[in-house]
């Protein structure tokens, strides 16, 4: 599914992008899918790609911890 436009598609189809190594901002593209943390999937739509340029990700709370 496109994380964007959230359609969906074949694997096939779709680029993932991981997390920028290094604590890096942004998203890198993954051609192999074997690069090491979570993959955001993509669609070929021009207007994802715009879009994904400013995608953050989705913040994901700590397990375990208190607050933060």
């Amino acid at each position: 599914m496109c994380v964007i436009c959230r359609s969906r598609f074949p694997k096939s189809e779709l680029g993932r992008h991981v997390a920028a190594a290094g604590g890096g901002t942004g998203f890198v593209p993954d051609p192999q899918a074997a690069m090491p943390g979570r993959g955001h999937y993509l669609c070929a739509n021009p207007e994802c790609a715009e879009k994904f340029l400013k995608y953050s990700g989705r913040p994901r709370r700590r397990r375990g911890g208190q607050g933060e």
